[in-house]
């Protein structure tokens, strides 16, 4: 059974749809571009981003977001869906990756006197 809708079905783009894709790839790039700021605290304050920045939260956004770039792989197949679905993936893998090194760093771990 396919799901359709037949709203949809009938309405069309003013634009081409190519107009879609790009402003989809925009939005998505300075999306992942926004991540740049947020990597550049963590990394210069890592006390804060050990404090502030929870861990499991990041995990779990970064688990679904890789799970959305599987389901892109395997089933939407689109390659500008892919590209923004990537560039998310892997801010959020860097932000979990710098708040695991803060906390290892907070801890103590690794640091030498």
């Amino acid at each position: 059974m396919s799901v359709t809708l037949p709203v949809l079905q009938s309405w069309t783009w003013p634009w081409p749809i190519w107009t879609l894709n790009l402003v989809y790839l925009a939005t998505g790039l300075v999306i992942a571009a926004h991540y740049v700021p947020l990597l550049r605290r963590a990394w210069l304050f890592p006390v804060a981003a050990a404090t502030v920045h929870p861990l499991l939260s990041w995990s779990v956004w970064t688990l679904c977001r890789a799970i959305a770039l599987v389901y892109g792989i395997f089933v939407v197949r689109e390659p500008v869906f892919l590209l923004v679905v990537g560039a998310d993936l892997f801010g959020r893998l860097a932000v979990a990756a710098l708040i695991v090194r803060a906390r290892v760093l907070s801890s103590g771990i690794g640091l030498h006197p």
